[in-house]
């Protein structure tokens, strides 16, 4: 610049003295001027080019027009008319002027800067009057000028006022000229491109301009000042975007600037008034109107900056309360996010977030500079934050009073449009700062609580039972908490660790110190014996490496005794897969050995064989002998099954009276046979228990891998073959079989197929006469329950009554027979012509145990229509021989209700004759067995004749079953058997069938 200003003056001096050097010395002026500028641009690099370009095309414009002009004048001696290509020249200059400052101020503020440009207008508007008045309404009141030369004219002073507006946007559109001396240079050489354009004008005006004088030295300032103000370094500022937040009050240079301006109308109605009158009224009252709109306008605006601002201090005083109440980093977040969002709007998009400092930015001078950053700089994890926003506002989170230097603390990125962004920049940073501040406290609270917490830890560490030591690369124990002692039973402080365990873990602690230092690894895990007085401790250790923390510098080994825990667990696992009550192998640990014999006897030549033992009567001894002496017996069982066994062999208990055993490594099927047998006979011989000697027998279930594939199945096979061996009776054993297994399937396809008839009580129930022998009448019917008609085949009544036994169904099962026998029953007394027949319905054990069995049979004697004393149950010497407190209250209950008892196929079981004499018994039913041969064997004549005549003795009726023969109908009634049925009176009927039979002749025919 210095080099140019002393160029720029000699030139001055050579054009002003040596007037025949006019010509080159004005050349040189101009495109110096123009070269500076395109050097300073190279230079400086601003961020936007091309509006100092289109300046120094203004310059190299106006210098081609001056050298045309020189040309003509001085070498050719011709005279230039008015106008010509010399005037197109110098009026080019103007647009192009006025394009490059536009772009200038464009680049200077982002959006619409409306004060600026309201304030640029009116102190455009108040120069342009006297401009009007003093130099363009005279040149088109001039009457010897063409229109070309009065248009022409014009253009002179319109040109310089449209430069002045622009020049004016830009010095508005920042904080004025105040430290930019580009900028100053730029208004100082436009001031002089007015003046000259000015007096240029009114001397063409008055027919008095000359060249060569000293008016231009003007043009040479415009030149020389525009080529300094770009190759200024602060010329690069003039396109850099700069922040503003709307002002309430412009600073007061441009306030008085702008006072001036609108002070222009009354000065030049003065002037015109003292000179004689008021030649301008129009053009003073129309700029006069024009400044007074342009300034209302201005007053609505900064009355919305006031109400912007208030309304953001009040963010700003909300989100400075909410981060003095933050307590985590989170909080501040979201605070600020509050914030951010209250001073963006809700018509904007935006987005913010708190992140590290920036790369470029978090060190140096300029770390706490607010800046324009892109989106896409900060990395794809801040975009995702932003929600893939273009632009960003980087502010530091420091006070702007605070020194440089020391580390930044973080950035509050707010992103959103950029015109928005420099709208708000001011609040973001103030909230950036009051963000930082209360990063910093959050800070220096938890620095307290650290240091509040070392000293809580370290009081821990000398209370805690865990051990801690510190150990040096030489193993030597530096530091060694106070609870070590108890571990060590020596003071390890000084003393080689590895030296400090017992002998067999030696070496192994020895190398897991020197892996931890070798390999890098943060820490291992191991265990180790401290032996120490004969005493032995198991400690469960943890290493950590922190050589490279300066507080510790070493590796920290922690030991944990860990002795009573392990045989803790040793006795959780212990009762986990064993048996509690004989120490045998649970299910779950006999399973998992079923696996590996099964896996070991695909890989071997060896055969896997599994027996299911299920004790019978066992529940006999628990009801007779007590619970103490049953698990007397068990652990009995137990203790001979393991004496039984080979050492390879497995015996369980899979719960109650259940065990199994597994066997490996048999060669054939028949091993596991033989087995099983030697089990049987080995649990024959009677058991010790207590005071009393007990034989138990057992039934045996045996499957092999030969037709399993696989322990569940195994399983499945050897339960199905126990289920066999139970129904075979008692002490035996059985090998499953495929067979039995399609039986097995029949019999759950049965079941199925039973629970749903149960469910909607589709059986069928027929009635079989008794009928009194002596008189052939129907006394009673006995209500006999049926498979319903199925598609599928009709199944016994003895099957799929025996497994509704054994699968609990037949309480449900009794209870429909009991309540619809009641109901036949009621409909055959109605259509009885004499006595009312009494129906006979058949009862299980279990029925007798149900707790709701006598309030069944109390509502089947209120079914509508059933005579009193109508109801007979019939139950079998089973119910006889199991009878209990709970039965005898229950058959009690019974007849107290007015119900008979019957005693069913009498003679088939065990019982005694004292039951029939103990028990509340009305009628002896004799077994169609001991009728089938009294015709062909007088021995089994004698024997049911003595049935009768005890039963009469004992006052009890007696119904023969089973009668098929006229010759068995007369041999009873000889022996004096009142009553009988069977498929010579009548086959079971359906209750239409019954009824019928009451109406119609006897259904037997005389002996």
């Amino acid at each position: 610049m210095a080099f140019y200003t002393a160029f720029a003056v000699a030139v001055t001096v050579v054009y002003v003295t040596v007037p025949a050097a006019y010509m080159p010395v004005w050349a040189v002026i101009g495109l110096s001027s123009a070269g500076a500028v395109l050097l300073g641009v190279q230079l400086h690099g601003p961020a936007h080019r091309w509006p100092w370009y289109v300046l120094a095309g203004a310059l190299l414009s106006f210098t081609v027009g001056d050298a045309y002009y020189s040309f003509q004048v001085q070498y050719l001696h011709a005279a230039i008319p008015f106008p010509s290509p010399t005037d197109g020249f110098y009026l080019l200059t103007y647009p192009l002027l006025a394009l490059g400052l536009y772009g200038l101020a464009r680049y200077r503020w982002a959006g619409h800067d409306l004060p600026a440009l309201l304030d640029a207008l009116l102190f455009t508007a108040g120069l342009a009057l006297p401009v009007w008045v003093f130099l363009v309404q005279p040149l088109t009141r001039a009457a010897n000028m063409t229109w070309e030369q009065r248009a022409v004219s014009l253009a002179y002073p319109l040109g310089d006022v449209l430069v002045l507006m622009l020049l004016a946007r830009l010095i508005a559109a920042g904080p004025g000229t105040r430290g930019n001396r580009s900028l100053q240079l730029l208004m100082v050489g436009t001031v002089a491109l007015l003046g000259v354009d000015i007096t240029y004008g009114i001397l063409r005006l008055n027919g008095t301009w000359q060249a060569g004088t000293a008016l231009d030295v003007g043009w040479i300032v415009f030149h020389a000042a525009w080529a300094l103000a770009a190759l200024h370094p602060s010329m690069a500022e003039l396109t850099a975007l700069r922040p503003r937040e709307p002002s309430l009050l412009p600073a007061r240079p441009r306030l008085v600037m702008l006072g001036l301006a609108t002070l222009s109308a009354p000065v030049v109605l003065l002037h015109e008034a003292l000179s004689g009158g008021t030649r301008d009224g129009a053009a003073i009252a129309a700029f006069s109107a024009l400044m007074f709109l342009l300034v209302l306008l201005r007053l609505g605006g900064m009355v919305v900056a006031h109400r912007t601002a208030v309304a953001r201090e009040q963010t700003l005083r909300t989100a400075t309360g909410a981060l003095v109440a933050a307590q985590s980093p989170r909080d501040i977040a979201a605070a600020c996010d509050r914030a951010v969002s209250t001073l963006f709007g809700p018509d904007s998009a935006h987005a913010s977030a708190l992140m590290p400092a920036l790369p470029d930015t978090a060190h140096g001078p300029q770390r706490a500079a607010t800046r324009i950053v892109s989106v896409a700089e900060l990395g794809p994890a801040a975009a995702a934050r932003l929600r893939g926003l273009d632009t960003a506002l980087a502010c530091p989170m420091v006070p702007p009073d605070r020194p440089p230097g020391g580390d930044l603390p973080g950035v509050l990125v707010a992103a959103g449009p950029l015109k928005r962004l420099t709208e708000i920049q001011g609040p973001l940073e103030s909230l950036a700062a009051h963000a930082g501040l209360a990063m910093e406290r959050i800070g220096l609270r938890e620095e307290v609580s650290r240091r509040e917490n070392e000293a809580y830890f370290r009081t821990l560490v000398r209370n805690t039972s865990d051990v801690i030591l510190i150990v040096d690369d030489d193993d030597t124990v530096r530091y060694a908490s106070p609870s070590a002692r108890a571990v060590f039973r020596v003071e390890p402080t000084g003393a080689v660790l590895p030296e400090l365990v017992g002998s067999r873990d030696r070496e192994r602690a020895r190398q897991a110190l020197e892996t931890l230092r070798a390999d890098g690894s943060p820490e291992t895990h191991d265990h180790w014996w401290v032996t120490r007085d004969s005493a032995r401790t198991e400690v469960e250790v943890r290493c950590s490496d922190l050589r490279s923390e300066p507080t510790v510098a070493g590796i920290v080994v922690t030991l944990r005794d860990v002795t009573e825990q392990r045989q803790l667990e040793h006795e959780l696992t212990q009762r986990a897969f064993h048996d509690a009550l004989t120490g045998l192998p649970n299910r779950t640990l006999l399973l998992e050995r079923v696996e590996r014999a099964l896996l070991r006897g695909r890989r071997e030549p060896a055969l896997t064989c599994l027996l299911f033992i299920d004790l019978d009567d066992f529940k006999m001894v628990n009801d007779t002998l007590g619970h103490p002496a049953g698990d007397l017996l068990l652990m009995a069982v137990g203790e001979r099954l393991s004496g039984t066994l080979r050492r390879t062999d497995t015996a369980a208990r899979l719960g109650g009276d259940e065990f199994a055993v597994l066997m490996e490594d048999a060669h054939e099927p028949v091993d596991a046979e033989l087995l099983a047998a030697q089990i049987l006979q080995t649990l024959s011989r009677p058991v010790r228990l207590l005071e009393d000697s007990v034989s138990v027998s057992a039934s045996v279930g045996v499957a092999t891998a030969l037709d399993s594939s696989n322990a569940d199945e195994l399983l499945q096979h050897a339960d199905l073959a126990l289920y066999a061996a139970k129904a075979a009776g008692k002490r035996q054993w059985r090998r499953f079989r495929p067979p039995l297994h399609e039986r097995v399937v029949r019999r759950h396809e049965l079941q199925e197929r039973m629970a749903a008839i149960v469910g909607n009580g589709g059986f069928a129930l027929r009635y079989q006469p008794v009928v009194d022998l002596a008189t052939e009448e129907v006394v009673g019917f006995e209500a006999l329950l049926r498979w319903p008609d199925d598609p599928r085949g009709t199944v016994p009544t003895e099957l799929f009554v025996a497994l509704a036994e054994e699968t609990g169904q037949i309480a449900s099962l009794g209870a429909w027979v009991l309540r619809n026998a009641a109901a036949g029953a009621a409909g055959l007394q109605a259509s009885a012509s004499g006595p009312a027949p009494y129906i006979s319905v058949n009862v299980s054990a279990r029925q007798f145990r149900e707790a709701d069995f006598v309030d069944q049979v109390r509502a089947a004697l209120h079914t509508p229509g059933l005579r009193p004393g109508s109801l007979q149950l019939e139950l079998t010497e089973t119910v006889l021989m199991r009878r209990d407190k709970q039965i005898d209250s229950v058959v009690q209950a019974v007849k107290d209700l007015g119900v008979r008892i019957a005693v069913d196929d009498f003679g088939t079981g065990f019982s005694g004759l004292r039951y029939l004499r103990e028990f509340p018994v009305d009628v002896l039913k004799i077994d169609k067995s001991y009728i089938d041969d009294i015709t062909a064997d007088a021995r089994q004549f004698a024997l049911v004749e003595g049935i009768v005549r005890i039963a009469d003795t004992l006052g009890l009726d007696v119904i023969a079953e089973g009668i098929e023969t006229p010759e068995q109908w007369a041999m009873l009634t000889a022996m004096d058997c009142r009553f009988g049925q069977g498929f010579l009176f009548s086959r079971p009927l359906v209750s239409d069938q019954a009824a019928a039979l009451l109406e119609g002749p006897p259904p037997g025919r005389g002996p």
